[in-house]
């Protein structure tokens, strides 16, 4: 946990920790720029951070004079380049608690990627008699969209609201008008099963979070292969879709194409974008011994509607040119 003095609520960022990052991982662009921009080295690149939409720049990097700098190194599909492999180990991760984020709001926790701030989370613990809702209507009601921290597309990606049993999430603050969907397991199994999380009888309900969710691994995975833009909302996966997803994966891995699988989605749950996420995954993964499984990946579905929307999610996840090509009402997910 890192020093909250540390953060400048006026960029919602961490500028030791993101120069840090910088000078230990691409020092050589950043003598350029030095010689360029003198002492207004850090200005010029926090401004043009700030002028950004921070997913696209965590994926794709940010173009400064004609230096490209990456401000974060996603895990390489393969072990082949070894420099790829390193710089991923380098990236920073720290969290601040208690965050003055302005003259008069504070925020319980904010997870910041090399120096910028990726999420906040909102806690409340139910044995005081609060739950998450409590923690909702603090988003709704006391959180300023404006505040850089929240800024849509340029502030965090994800806003949690947490209790000891349950998750919310929602990528976009909107006041009144905000959209907070469930980030839970789910309880029981076939007609057992309900909403929320399972009762666990040696750690809290919501362990899988910071278990499993808020690791440097899950993390860099989230934004690398799963969160994207459509159309003018922040697309950010539901626990049941990334869950099925990394099963899918890990399966894959061991048997390779010798295995069916069939995947039940309930009605308005996500179906396309589990599908645009996995048809994405499956087109670049390698087995254990670093070769791809897949040479394409074919995506047939029975409704020009679906049709149109699972190009538009796959292209959504992924900006490379070519990558999808409609064949009447067939997609095909080429290998680049």
């Amino acid at each position: 946990v890192i020093n909250s003095k540390l953060y400048n609520k006026n960029i919602a960022m961490d500028e030791k920790k993101l120069f840090e990052f910088l000078k230990s991982t691409q020092k050589d662009k950043m003598d350029i720029l030095e010689e360029i921009y003198k002492d207004k080295t850090r200005d010029v690149i926090i401004s043009a951070i700030k002028e950004s939409k921070l997913l696209d720049i965590l994926k794709n990097g940010l173009l400064v004079t004609n230096q490209k700098l990456k401000l974060a190194y996603f895990k390489p599909n393969n072990n082949i380049n070894k420099e790829l492999v390193q710089n991923y180990t380098k990236n920073i991760f720290s969290v601040m608690e208690e965050v003055i984020i302005s003259d008069d709001e504070r925020i319980d926790l904010v997870i910041f990627l090399n120096g910028i701030a990726i999420i906040a989370i909102e806690l409340k613990c139910n044995t005081k008699g609060q739950s998450y809702k409590d923690a909702i209507d603090q988003y709704k009601e006391n959180r300023n969209p404006n505040n850089p921290l929240f800024l849509f597309k340029s502030g965090v990606l994800v806003n949690f609201a947490m209790d000891l049993s349950e998750v919310y999430m929602s990528t976009k603050l909107d006041k009144e008008k905000t959209d907070f969907l469930p980030f839970n397991r789910g309880r029981g199994i076939g007609v057992e099963s309900g909403a929320g999380n399972p009762i666990s009888s040696d750690d809290y309900s919501v362990s899988y979070m910071w278990n499993d969710i808020l690791t440097k691994d899950s993390i860099l995975e989230l934004i690398s292969d799963f969160i994207f833009m459509r159309d003018e909302s922040l697309i950010f996966p539901r626990y049941h879709q990334l869950e099925v997803i990394r099963k899918i994966l890990k399966d894959v891995s061991i048997n390779k194409s010798s295995k069916n699988y069939l995947i039940q989605h309930s009605a308005g749950s996500g179906k396309t974008n589990s599908i645009a996420w996995l048809a994405h995954r499956l087109s670049s993964y390698h087995d254990n011994n670093d070769n791809i499984i897949f040479d394409s990946v074919v995506v047939i579905t029975d409704r020009k509607v679906v049709d149109r929307q699972l190009q538009k999610a796959i292209e959504g996840i992924e900006h490379k040119s070519g990558l999808v090509k409609n064949q009447w009402m067939i997609n095909v997910l080429q290998v680049i």
